[in-house]
């Protein structure tokens, strides 16, 4: 083996190097806009760049779905050869923790809505055009598998690794964040999945503080229907579990018909949706 040795003397005096400092790092990740817009429906003014979002409801009321469609809008394109997408054209982290979300999914529902802004824009869309959009921009997402609730613990902190990593981040999410609930609660004693759902959050707060990333996150809830989601001091219950919206999901009277009940600090309303194979379809606005 050969040892090289470098002799510092030999180098360049006239070479510059460029140190990126601490603070001048983090100034340059926190360079993002401020207000992100991951769906023009729920969140018409858009959301804090750093906002924390629970989609909770029962099973079978589009839970995955409508995460699915926040990765799907964050990774898309703002625009593309002077058509108007209206994607964040940025990069996303999924947590993917019980395997339900497909990727063949995300990319359906990326296509419906390269499709329709194409239509918006009274152009037809060759199908190799949105193709190779969409195959270009699920390069934007990495995928996190876990299959327990350690490797789910690690993923949760190193996040941090990944922001650093590529500063075009802007959305982590998480599906299921209660996924390992029962796990944790038979090894390490009871508490409510509220509280385990609190320190979870706590511990991506730690890793997100200094960066400009919405969390999105997925979690249970018992069976309910929309005349059983019970009226709460919603500015309380938001501050309790440091959760700026929570969009809760219930089926409807009607048959296949759903409700969407969103709750910030500021606002609460009711929005009514179908869901397809084009994702979740709002239908009615209602203000609480």
């Amino acid at each position: 083996m050969c040892e090289v040795t470098v002799n510092a003397a030999r180098i360049n005096s006239n070479m510059q190097f460029h140190s990126e400092g601490g603070l001048e790092l983090l100034s340059r990740l926190n360079e993002k806009p401020r207000s992100t817009n991951l769906d023009e429906v729920l969140f018409p003014d858009g959301i804090n760049s750093k906002s924390i979002v629970e989609i909770t409801g029962p099973s079978s009321t589009g839970k995955t779905v409508l995460l699915c469609q926040f990765i799907a809008k964050c990774i898309l394109p703002a625009r593309y050869k002077g058509i108007q997408i209206d994607g964040c054209d940025a990069c996303a982290i999924l947590i993917d923790t019980l395997g339900h979300v497909q990727m063949s999914k995300v990319a359906e529902l990326m296509t419906s809505m390269v499709c329709s802004a194409y239509r918006s824009a009274g152009v037809q869309a060759p199908a190799e055009t949105v193709d190779m959009i969409v195959t270009g921009c699920l390069k934007n997402l990495t995928v996190i598998g876990c299959c327990n609730s350690d490797q789910f613990q690690l993923a949760l902190h190193t996040l941090e690794d990944e922001f650093l990593c590529n500063e075009r981040i802007t959305l982590l999410a998480i599906d299921n964040i209660l996924a390992y609930y029962w796990q944790e609660r038979r090894e390490k004693g009871l508490f409510s999945m509220d509280q385990y759902t609190k320190t979870l959050v706590r511990i991506v707060q730690a890793q997100t503080c200094q960066f400009s990333i919405v969390t999105a996150y997925t979690r249970w809830d018992g069976p309910s229907s929309e005349s059983e989601v019970s009226v709460k001091h919603t500015e309380n219950l938001l501050g309790r579990t440091d959760v700026n919206y929570r969009l809760r999901l219930c089926k409807n009277n009607v048959a296949r018909e759903f409700m969407c009940h969103v709750e910030s600090a500021d606002d609460t309303k009711q929005i009514r949706y179908t869901i397809s194979d084009n994702g979740i379809k709002w239908t009615i606005f209602n203000s609480a």
